[in-house]
């Protein structure tokens, strides 16, 4: 995950008009602040192992309940996860969003 913290800092010290010359609008911005927040990418790479319970998502990611719950609202928002009845698990988006965060790792390397 050091990786994901140097993607982090990397894209809050430039801004990602100044990385890619691209203007994001407020929602891209908002997706990028909840994709890069600390822990958000250990919740997602275990649902990648199947659909979990939130106690099971605690203990995995060792995120505090009040943490956990407001990043499983905003990627429930983004509608990179769905809830069941007792379980969270990814959405086609949220694998998509695994894949391309899995190649950019690689570059990373």
């Amino acid at each position: 995950m050091i990786e994901v913290i140097t993607i982090i800092v990397v894209m809050k010290m430039i801004s990602v008009e100044e990385l890619f010359g691209v203007k994001v609008n407020v929602d891209q911005q908002k997706f990028l602040k909840v994709i890069s927040r600390n822990g958000v990418s250990d919740i997602l790479f275990s649902l990648e192992r199947g659909p979990q319970r939130f106690s099971q998502l605690m203990f995995e990611t060792k995120l505090n309940p009040g943490i956990l719950d407001r990043h499983l609202k905003a990627l429930l928002e983004f509608n990179l996860i769905i809830k069941n009845s007792e379980t969270y698990e990814l959405t086609d988006s949220g694998r998509r969003l695994i894949a391309i965060l899995q190649q950019l790792f690689r570059v990373l390397k």
